[in-house]
């Protein structure tokens, strides 16, 4: 590995901007989600972009399109009032490519009378990202939680909205 030191100023520099600018992709991403923009969360994304959301929907990882998983997206969270938050950035760059680990607590919230009117995951997603035309990109979505309190079924699962969706992306469960 090349010490600091010895790599030029402005490999450095491209470097800390690429990193910056992935950092921007997924704040850019987890305010689409809170905001319930789903052009905003759609344009993080490239067309067409591999989703692994094994422990949310119990099912393999599939390739989708932007559209379509933003369309999941709001089938599960557009009745909840959310807020995701990252930290540990963890972020790789190799040319055009790049890859990163950033941990997130994922708060979902709606009151109900049938049980906590909150569910939270705590984990990390485990992104590739692609420098495209219109800048950095999720190529690879993989999400993992180390463990959930509160309500899961705040995330309806059962309902068709959410079902015509998940198939959309994974195909019929």
């Amino acid at each position: 590995m090349t010490s600091p030191a010895s790599r030029p100023v402005d490999e450095m520099v491209r470097q800390l901007w690429d990193r910056q600018q992935i950092s921007d992709v997924m704040l850019r991403f987890g305010r689409g989600l809170d905001l319930h923009d789903w052009d905003m969360y759609a344009a993080t994304l490239t067309d067409p972009f591999e989703v692994d959301f094994f422990d949310l929907t119990g099912r393999p990882p599939a390739v989708t399109t932007p559209k379509t998983w933003a369309k999941f997206a709001s089938a599960c969270l557009e009745r909840l009032v959310v807020m995701h938050q990252y930290s540990n950035f963890h972020i790789t760059v190799n040319g055009d490519q790049a890859a990163g680990i950033f941990y997130h607590i994922s708060r979902h919230r709606l009151p109900n009378r049938f049980g906590d009117d909150h569910y939270t995951q705590y984990g990390w997603y485990e992104n590739s990202f692609r420098r495209t035309a219109d800048g950095w990109k999720i190529s690879r979505l993989k999400h993992t939680f180390q463990w959930c309190d509160g309500n899961p079924t705040l995330i309806d699962v059962s309902d068709s909205a959410w079902q015509e969706a998940a198939a959309a992306v994974f195909g019929p469960g």
